[in-house]
């Protein structure tokens, strides 16, 4: 590093640190609206801490693992679930199953996360990428047949946000092509087209229990399948999975009870600089490892599902259609607000959404996201690169730059308003009152031209 660098990335840094310091004293609101741990209630960290003081011997593994199994395929209407620690591993344990190995390729969309293409790249596949639709945000479906080659095994099928692709003429075409379909239900637990749950068109399907997900166990994944043969193979797969570390999973335990304490959104304001202390002197992990971001595998991938997790999880599993139906009334009250602004809203008859986020598109995102976070409203950016997040290495995970016009432009202008239970009727009606005033800075690619 040059000495005129230092100096840079230390002025950044004072900046940083001024703007933090403001932010603390010179406040619009006390509530801050984040996407952390909404669906985490005060009586589930109550279990968790009595779980972690007096069943230490059942936290790694116990009987709650096989109920949560049962109860998800229940809910989501499939014959068998299998749990690993986290989605990632989940897919992984998929592509496995289906002997997916090196000269094959998985096509899935250029508008996805690092830890997606890296479980093709660990079997030793290739990823195969598919723009999207600029309207919708999920792969351009009219484009999967000439990507398919001799060497396809798998085509991921992933809804996003508001939109679906067409599950059953993907389906048919693979079924042409003898290609199997796994559906990344990442966003979508609960999410029905027409009138199926999304997780029962493909082959198999996987979801994810991260802590921004439809509910969390702060990590944690699930495959489903109704498939025998493919039942058995994901049975055995995981039977050879090794658990997590008893101490890593008090450990992620704990730090999801901190999280719900120090940012929830009546303390986040000052939660949050107590968090960022404990989070090094505990050593909390990150939700994707350094070593992902280069398609590296990390040391213990995958993992299984811990007992404690899957107890967290059958609680929030019961509360689903609550938490489903403030998301669809909160999302509700973002399209009212944006039809009175003449922007389209994004309506698909035959899908009813889980809406984990609400995405739109943005002229000037970092404008518009520090317009929202001086009103103590964080917008996400799901996602800010084709491979999400920005930093991940595109040539690791085979992504050619160019070869995704579309979706390269929606990591530039997208944004996400939060849509979960934590976010109160006073807080949809300050992001509304500030999405009206800002709504010069959104961009309505159903009626203005985009330029890709």
């Amino acid at each position: 590093m040059t000495g005129v660098e230092g100096i840079a990335m230390t002025r950044a840094l004072v900046r940083k640190i001024a703007k933090e310091f403001r932010g603390l004293f010179i406040r619009k609101h006390l509530r801050e609206i984040s996407f952390t741990l909404g669906t985490v209630s005060f009586g589930d960290c109550l279990k968790l801490v009595t779980f972690l003081l007096f069943h230490r011997q059942r936290v790694v593994e116990g009987e709650y693992i096989r109920q949560f199994e049962e109860e998800f395929s229940r809910y989501v209407g499939v014959s068998h679930a299998f749990s690993f620690g986290a989605g990632r591993m989940a897919f992984y344990a998929i592509l496995k199953a289906m002997g997916v190995k090196e000269g094959d390729e998985v096509i899935l969309p250029g508008y996805t996360c690092v830890v997606v293409p890296n479980a093709v790249v660990y079997c030793g596949a290739r990823p195969v990428y598919l723009d999207i639709d600029v309207k919708t945000l999920t792969m351009d479906v009219r484009k999967v047949k000439e990507k398919l080659t001799d060497r396809t095994k798998v085509i991921l099928v992933q809804p996003m946000f508001q939109a679906c692709p067409d599950m059953e003429a993907i389906s048919s075409l693979a079924r042409e092509h003898g290609v199997k379909v796994v559906e990344d239900c990442a966003h979508t637990l609960g999410a029905t087209y027409r009138g199926s749950k999304l997780g029962t068109f493909g082959d198999a399907a996987f979801f994810t229990l991260e802590q921004s997900k439809i509910f969390t166990t702060w990590m944690g994944g699930v495959a489903v399948t109704s498939d025998p043969e493919l039942a058995d193979r994901l049975r055995q797969f995981q039977s050879d999975t090794l658990f997590p570390d008893a101490r890593a999973v008090r450990r992620t335990m704990w730090q999801l009870i901190s999280c719900y304490f120090f940012l929830h959104p009546a303390f986040c304001f000052v939660g949050k600089y107590f968090m960022w202390f404990f989070s090094r002197v505990a050593g909390f992990m990150p939700t994707i490892q350094p070593e992902e971001m280069s398609a590296i595998r990390p040391e213990g991938y995958p993992t299984r599902l811990s007992n404690i997790q899957a107890r967290l999880a059958l609680r929030q599993l019961l509360r689903i259609e609550a938490n489903l139906r403030r998301r669809r009334e909160i999302a509700a009250s973002y399209d009212v607000a944006l039809r009175g602004l003449e922007l389209t809203v994004a309506e698909q008859k035959d899908y009813l959404p889980a809406y984990i986020r609400y995405t739109l598109l943005a002229r000037d995102r970092e404008r518009l996201k520090d317009l929202f976070s001086k009103n103590q409203v964080e917008l996400g950016e799901w996602y800010n690169s084709v491979v999400h997040p920005t930093g991940s290495s595109l040539e690791a995970v085979c992504y050619e730059e160019g070869s995704c016009p579309v979706a390269e432009f929606a990591a530039e202008h997208c944004v996400n308003l939060p849509t979960h239970p934590k976010v109160s009727q006073g807080d949809v009606r300050r992001i509304v009152r500030l999405l009206q005033q800002n709504a010069d800075l959104l961009l309505d690619p159903h009626k203005e031209p985009v330029d890709v």
